[in-house]
């Protein structure tokens, strides 16, 4: 069966959805309202949504099928006049089962979409869900308790990756290949340990101290990026555009294991870091590189980085963000991550629209779709019926509070700006100098008499 296109939209009393169906006998079409679920079926296309909440046939309720157009227009009535059915334009969230709706708990707290009844308690991923559930009702929630990662003994060709750590395979001839935003040597036999340790490696060897020194002193091309104010469309709870809610209808239907919440959600972060920090290195606007520069920026990407805490996951953006950009300042770094913060402030909804428009950038690289594949589809498919806008707000407020000194991305910073200013000041003062000298000399220099007196 065909899924086909679709919108919803609603009013006080009604719901409103346009199903588009082209070439369809009207013989065929069916319709069926069974409580929170529309079922629609015209050979060879089918549709079913479930809504936030309950609809009913009545008098009002009525399908309008225009040949002209291929459209059939379903008007429903709620069975509570008044209601508001939440995030209608969220269309993976409606296309969802009811099992799958159940898995978000009441007041958008996500469960895992998948529970696995008898076996062995994991007591790891209990302290996980209590974390996290300590995250929604408590605003004192530590995002910077670490979480020791499960290394284990490696088999070969197991190692996993991706969203939830659930792939494998997708890299093993990477290297054969263009993709240069990939550091791991062997992504399909490494472990998360390793990857780590070869990224800090990484890191460590691209950082350019006289890089860095320069941008530091000579900033007049950066300061009006740390400046720029980012567009609302950017920041705010946005409106989907057609082409997003296709995307959104076009994610792969899977159901979701989410085995480490906390690393799921900070991959978020780091992800939403390296997005915004491109995004305001070019004023607002993304390039024909910019596939490669947010992916060389995220951990997440570059390395298959599976963070287990805050602190952890902005001192990684800084590191990277000071080693890998074109421009190396900790001010611009510190106004990505203020970009974050804001993004995740205003919920999950602003955090979709980021990674639609990563998914478009990425799917439209012939080397780097494979990133949608392993992340970007996922996540677009979890921020719709699985995340949950507590504890993205939990973030955003722990991002506010927190702040990582200079120290800690270990490259003795301070160290390299005292002494960019200090051979700034001697310069200046030798300038000085000269200038002070050449004035004496002038003031030295006798009067000469003409060659020739006029008498």
């Amino acid at each position: 069966m065909i899924l086909p296109k679709f919108s919803v939209r609603q009013d006080d009393d009604r719901v409103y959805v346009t199903i588009h169906v082209a070439h369809v006998r009207t013989q065929t079409i069916e319709l069926d309202i069974d409580g929170d679920q529309l079922k629609f079926s015209a050979s060879p296309y089918y549709l079913r949504l479930t809504f936030p909440g309950k609809v009913i046939e009545d008098e009002d309720s009525n399908a309008k099928f225009d040949a002209g157009t291929g459209d059939i227009l379903v008007t429903l009535s709620k069975q509570t006049p008044g209601e508001h059915f939440e995030n209608l334009d969220l269309l993976t969230s409606l296309l969802a089962t009811r099992r799958e709706q159940e898995n978000v708990a009441t007041n958008g707290v996500a469960r895992p979409m998948i529970e696995e009844i008898g076996g062995t308690v994991d007591n790891s991923d209990e302290g996980i869900d209590e974390l996290l559930e300590r995250a929604r009702i408590d605003e004192d929630f530590d995002w910077e308790m670490p979480q020791q990662l499960e290394l284990g003994e490696l088999q070969v060709g197991s190692a996993k990756y991706g969203f939830n750590q659930q792939y494998t395979g997708y890299l093993t001839h990477v290297h054969s290949t263009a993709n240069e935003i990939n550091e791991v040597v062997d992504p399909d036999h490494s472990t998360p340990d390793t990857r780590r340790q070869h990224r800090i490696a990484c890191e460590n060897a691209k950082f350019d101290q006289e890089y860095y020194m320069e941008n530091y002193l000579n900033d007049e091309d950066i300061q009006p990026l740390i400046k720029h104010q980012l567009s609302n469309d950017t920041l705010s709870d946005p409106e989907f555009t057609a082409t997003e809610q296709q995307t959104m209808v076009n994610l792969p239907s899977k159901t979701l294991l989410i085995s480490n919440k906390q690393a799921v959600y900070l991959g978020m972060v780091d992800l939403l870091f390296a997005y915004s920090l491109e995004l305001r290195s070019h004023l607002g606007e993304l390039t024909v590189e910019s596939a490669w520069a947010i992916g060389a920026i995220s951990s997440t990407l570059s390395n298959l980085e599976q963070f287990s805490s805050l602190r952890e996951t902005c001192v990684a953006g800084y590191r990277r963000g000071l080693a890998y950009t074109l421009y190396r300042h900790w001010d611009l770094c510190e106004r990505a991550f203020d970009d974050v913060r804001v993004i995740c402030q205003n919920g999950r909804r602003a955090i979709l629209k980021v990674f639609l428009e990563l998914k478009r950038v990425f799917d439209e690289h012939d080397v780097y779709y494979v990133y949608s594949k392993l992340f970007l589809d996922d996540y677009c498919v979890w921020l719709q019926v699985g995340a949950s806008d507590q504890v993205v707000k939990s973030l955003a407020d722990k991002l506010a509070q927190l702040d990582v000194e200079q120290e800690e991305v270990g490259w003795d910073l301070d160290a390299l700006e005292d002494r960019v200013l200090m051979s700034s000041d001697s310069e200046a003062e030798d300038e000085a100098e000269e200038k002070e000298q050449e004035q004496e000399e002038q003031n030295e220099e006798p009067t000469r008499r003409p060659l020739i007196e006029i008498l």
